[in-house]
Protein backbone atom coordinates (compact mmCIF):
# COMPACT_ATOMS: atom_id res chain seq x y z
CA UNK A 1 0.00 0.00 0.00
CA UNK A 2 1.53 3.46 -1.10
CA UNK A 3 0.55 4.99 1.95
CA UNK A 4 1.86 2.69 3.88
CA UNK A 5 5.42 3.11 2.44
CA UNK A 6 5.12 6.47 2.35
CA UNK A 7 4.57 6.31 5.87
CA UNK A 8 7.89 4.13 6.67
CA UNK A 9 9.77 6.76 4.48
CA UNK A 10 8.98 10.18 6.24
CA UNK A 11 9.90 8.13 9.36
CA UNK A 12 13.41 7.65 8.43
CA UNK A 13 13.33 11.58 7.79
CA UNK A 14 12.35 11.90 10.96
CA UNK A 15 9.23 12.61 10.35
CA UNK A 16 5.90 11.77 11.28
CA UNK A 17 2.71 10.59 8.72
CA UNK A 18 -0.59 9.07 8.79
CA UNK A 19 -0.99 6.56 6.49
CA UNK A 20 -4.69 7.73 4.78
CA UNK A 21 -6.87 7.23 2.06
CA UNK A 22 -9.74 9.26 1.80
CA UNK A 23 -13.19 7.28 1.14
CA UNK A 24 -14.04 7.21 -2.10
CA UNK A 25 -16.98 9.35 -3.53
CA UNK A 26 -18.70 6.57 -4.92
CA UNK A 27 -20.14 3.21 -3.01
CA UNK A 28 -19.39 -0.42 -5.15
CA UNK A 29 -22.67 -0.34 -6.27
CA UNK A 30 -23.01 2.91 -7.41
CA UNK A 31 -20.28 2.91 -9.38
CA UNK A 32 -22.13 0.00 -11.56
CA UNK A 33 -25.10 1.61 -11.87
CA UNK A 34 -26.35 5.09 -12.40
CA UNK A 35 -29.04 6.71 -10.67
CA UNK A 36 -30.62 9.17 -13.06
CA UNK A 37 -32.76 11.02 -10.42
CA UNK A 38 -29.62 11.55 -7.92
CA UNK A 39 -27.73 12.78 -10.66
CA UNK A 40 -30.79 14.97 -11.53
CA UNK A 41 -30.97 16.69 -7.96
CA UNK A 42 -27.21 16.86 -7.62
CA UNK A 43 -27.04 18.98 -11.03
CA UNK A 44 -29.99 21.08 -10.44
CA UNK A 45 -27.52 22.60 -7.38
CA UNK A 46 -23.73 22.18 -8.23
CA UNK A 47 -24.38 21.96 -12.10
CA UNK A 48 -20.87 19.94 -12.82
CA UNK A 49 -19.19 21.63 -9.34
CA UNK A 50 -17.15 24.01 -11.35
CA UNK A 51 -18.52 27.30 -10.65
CA UNK A 52 -20.33 26.12 -7.43
CA UNK A 53 -17.08 25.71 -5.07
CA UNK A 54 -17.12 29.76 -5.56
CA UNK A 55 -20.55 29.58 -4.50
CA UNK A 56 -20.07 27.20 -1.72
CA UNK A 57 -16.71 27.44 -0.62
CA UNK A 58 -17.41 24.56 2.06
CA UNK A 59 -14.45 22.94 3.72
CA UNK A 60 -13.68 19.77 2.36
CA UNK A 61 -14.55 17.14 4.69
CA UNK A 62 -11.52 15.03 3.93
CA UNK A 63 -9.28 17.73 5.08
CA UNK A 64 -11.07 17.70 7.95
CA UNK A 65 -11.04 13.81 8.61
CA UNK A 66 -6.87 13.54 7.48
CA UNK A 67 -5.01 12.88 10.44
CA UNK A 68 -2.11 14.63 9.03
CA UNK A 69 -3.52 18.09 8.96
CA UNK A 70 -2.79 18.15 12.61
CA UNK A 71 0.27 17.06 12.74
CA UNK A 72 1.95 20.01 10.31
CA UNK A 73 -0.54 22.71 11.80
CA UNK A 74 1.94 24.02 14.50
CA UNK A 75 4.77 23.27 12.09
CA UNK A 76 6.88 26.79 11.33
CA UNK A 77 7.96 27.74 8.06
CA UNK A 78 10.82 26.09 7.86
CA UNK A 79 9.92 22.86 9.21
CA UNK A 80 7.03 22.95 6.85
CA UNK A 81 8.75 23.35 4.17
CA UNK A 82 11.16 20.60 5.42
CA UNK A 83 8.08 18.62 5.78
CA UNK A 84 6.32 19.10 2.70
CA UNK A 85 10.22 18.33 0.53
CA UNK A 86 10.19 14.71 2.60
CA UNK A 87 7.11 14.20 1.75
CA UNK A 88 7.48 14.84 -1.91
CA UNK A 89 10.15 12.89 -2.18
CA UNK A 90 8.76 9.99 0.08
CA UNK A 91 5.59 10.03 -2.21
CA UNK A 92 7.92 8.94 -5.59
CA UNK A 93 9.84 6.29 -3.59
CA UNK A 94 6.40 5.20 -2.24
CA UNK A 95 4.55 4.66 -5.76
CA UNK A 96 7.73 2.95 -7.31
CA UNK A 97 8.22 0.76 -4.82
CA UNK A 98 4.46 -0.46 -4.87
CA UNK A 99 3.54 -0.29 -8.39
CA UNK A 100 6.93 -0.67 -9.70
CA UNK A 101 5.92 2.39 -12.27
CA UNK A 102 8.40 4.98 -13.18
CA UNK A 103 7.24 8.27 -11.91
CA UNK A 104 9.12 11.30 -11.37
CA UNK A 105 6.51 12.66 -8.72
CA UNK A 106 3.05 12.51 -7.11
CA UNK A 107 1.79 14.53 -10.02
CA UNK A 108 3.70 12.59 -12.78
CA UNK A 109 1.74 9.23 -11.02
CA UNK A 110 -1.51 11.11 -11.21
CA UNK A 111 -1.15 12.35 -14.67
CA UNK A 112 -0.41 9.06 -16.16
CA UNK A 113 -3.04 7.04 -14.54
CA UNK A 114 -5.45 9.95 -16.01
CA UNK A 115 -3.93 9.65 -19.41
CA UNK A 116 -4.41 5.58 -19.64
CA UNK A 117 -7.63 6.17 -18.28
CA UNK A 118 -8.24 8.15 -21.25
CA UNK A 119 -6.90 6.03 -23.41
CA UNK A 120 -8.80 2.80 -22.44
CA UNK A 121 -12.42 5.20 -22.10
CA UNK A 122 -11.39 5.82 -25.98
CA UNK A 123 -10.42 2.62 -27.14
CA UNK A 124 -13.21 0.25 -25.23
CA UNK A 125 -16.13 2.82 -25.06
CA UNK A 126 -15.71 4.68 -28.40
CA UNK A 127 -15.62 1.41 -30.12
CA UNK A 128 -18.90 0.07 -28.27
CA UNK A 129 -21.60 0.02 -30.76
CA UNK A 130 -24.27 0.31 -28.64
CA UNK A 131 -22.73 3.17 -26.81
CA UNK A 132 -21.89 5.41 -30.31
CA UNK A 133 -25.92 4.70 -31.03
CA UNK A 134 -26.68 6.22 -28.01
CA UNK A 135 -24.48 8.96 -28.14
CA UNK A 136 -25.40 9.91 -31.83
CA UNK A 137 -29.09 10.57 -30.49
CA UNK A 138 -27.84 12.54 -27.92
CA UNK A 139 -26.24 14.68 -30.10
CA UNK A 140 -29.35 15.38 -31.84
CA UNK A 141 -31.09 15.94 -28.74
CA UNK A 142 -28.26 18.56 -27.97
CA UNK A 143 -28.84 19.84 -30.99
CA UNK A 144 -32.02 20.43 -31.01
CA UNK A 145 -31.97 22.52 -28.31
CA UNK A 146 -29.29 24.67 -29.69
CA UNK A 147 -26.00 23.52 -28.57
CA UNK A 148 -23.36 22.86 -30.93
CA UNK A 149 -22.12 19.66 -31.01
CA UNK A 150 -18.21 19.01 -32.41
CA UNK A 151 -18.39 15.00 -32.08
CA UNK A 152 -20.47 12.55 -31.29
CA UNK A 153 -18.14 10.35 -29.87
CA UNK A 154 -19.41 8.59 -26.62
CA UNK A 155 -16.31 9.90 -24.50
CA UNK A 156 -16.68 12.87 -26.37
CA UNK A 157 -20.11 13.22 -25.83
CA UNK A 158 -19.77 12.33 -21.95
CA UNK A 159 -17.37 15.21 -21.29
CA UNK A 160 -18.14 18.24 -23.91
CA UNK A 161 -20.51 20.01 -21.55
CA UNK A 162 -18.31 19.89 -18.38
CA UNK A 163 -15.51 21.20 -20.47
CA UNK A 164 -17.52 24.16 -22.25
CA UNK A 165 -18.29 25.26 -18.66
CA UNK A 166 -14.38 24.78 -17.44
CA UNK A 167 -13.27 26.83 -20.50
CA UNK A 168 -15.70 29.85 -19.85
CA UNK A 169 -14.01 29.58 -16.26
CA UNK A 170 -10.86 30.08 -17.77
CA UNK A 171 -11.90 32.36 -20.59
CA UNK A 172 -10.22 35.99 -20.80
CA UNK A 173 -7.97 34.70 -17.41
CA UNK A 174 -4.87 34.38 -19.62
CA UNK A 175 -1.82 36.70 -19.67
CA UNK A 176 1.32 36.44 -21.25
CA UNK A 177 4.70 35.31 -19.31
CA UNK A 178 7.26 38.11 -19.22
CA UNK A 179 9.33 36.54 -21.81
CA UNK A 180 6.29 36.38 -24.25
CA UNK A 181 6.81 33.01 -24.54
CA UNK A 182 2.94 32.08 -24.18
CA UNK A 183 -0.25 32.12 -22.45
CA UNK A 184 -0.76 31.03 -18.57
CA UNK A 185 -3.59 31.25 -16.25
CA UNK A 186 -3.89 33.87 -13.85
CA UNK A 187 -5.30 32.12 -10.48
CA UNK A 188 -9.06 32.44 -10.89
CA UNK A 189 -10.78 34.81 -8.13
CA UNK A 190 -14.45 35.65 -8.70
CA UNK A 191 -17.04 36.67 -5.98
CA UNK A 192 -19.89 34.38 -4.83
CA UNK A 193 -22.20 36.76 -6.40
CA UNK A 194 -20.46 36.69 -9.66
CA UNK A 195 -19.77 32.98 -9.74
CA UNK A 196 -23.68 32.42 -9.39
CA UNK A 197 -24.62 33.82 -12.07
CA UNK A 198 -21.82 31.82 -14.15
CA UNK A 199 -23.36 28.70 -11.96
CA UNK A 200 -27.33 29.14 -13.43
CA UNK A 201 -25.87 28.96 -16.56
CA UNK A 202 -23.77 25.64 -15.81
CA UNK A 203 -26.89 24.22 -14.05
CA UNK A 204 -28.98 24.84 -17.31
CA UNK A 205 -26.56 23.06 -19.51
CA UNK A 206 -25.64 20.39 -17.30
CA UNK A 207 -29.49 19.80 -16.52
CA UNK A 208 -30.20 19.43 -20.61
CA UNK A 209 -26.89 17.01 -21.26
CA UNK A 210 -28.50 14.70 -18.05
CA UNK A 211 -32.32 15.13 -20.20
CA UNK A 212 -30.47 14.30 -23.54
CA UNK A 213 -28.56 11.72 -22.04
CA UNK A 214 -30.63 9.48 -20.36
CA UNK A 215 -30.69 6.75 -22.20
CA UNK A 216 -26.41 7.02 -22.78
CA UNK A 217 -25.55 7.98 -18.87
CA UNK A 218 -27.41 4.31 -17.75
CA UNK A 219 -24.86 2.75 -19.78
CA UNK A 220 -21.60 4.71 -20.30
CA UNK A 221 -21.14 5.53 -16.89
CA UNK A 222 -20.62 1.86 -15.55
CA UNK A 223 -18.29 0.84 -18.16
CA UNK A 224 -16.37 3.94 -17.64
CA UNK A 225 -16.53 3.50 -14.22
CA UNK A 226 -14.98 -0.26 -14.63
CA UNK A 227 -11.99 1.53 -16.75
CA UNK A 228 -11.13 3.34 -14.08
CA UNK A 229 -11.23 1.30 -11.42
CA UNK A 230 -9.27 -1.11 -13.38
CA UNK A 231 -6.31 1.68 -14.07
CA UNK A 232 -6.73 2.98 -10.00
CA UNK A 233 -5.77 -0.63 -8.95
CA UNK A 234 -2.61 -0.88 -11.26
CA UNK A 235 -1.42 2.41 -9.98
CA UNK A 236 -2.16 2.01 -6.88
CA UNK A 237 -4.83 4.44 -6.19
Amino acid sequence: MIQVAKADCMKGKGFRYVPYVARPEISEQDMKTFDYAAAKAERSKYGFRIFSSFVYPDKSPDDEADPNVAIIVDLSPAQLGAYKRAGESCDTQAIRQVTGKNVKSYEDWATQASEMVHRLWKRELDGDPKLVELASAMADCLTGKGYRVTSTKPVAMSEWAAQMVQSELQGGRKTMTPNGEGPVFKPINISPDEARRYLDKEIKVALDDLECGKQFYPVIVPKSNEVEQRVNEEFGI
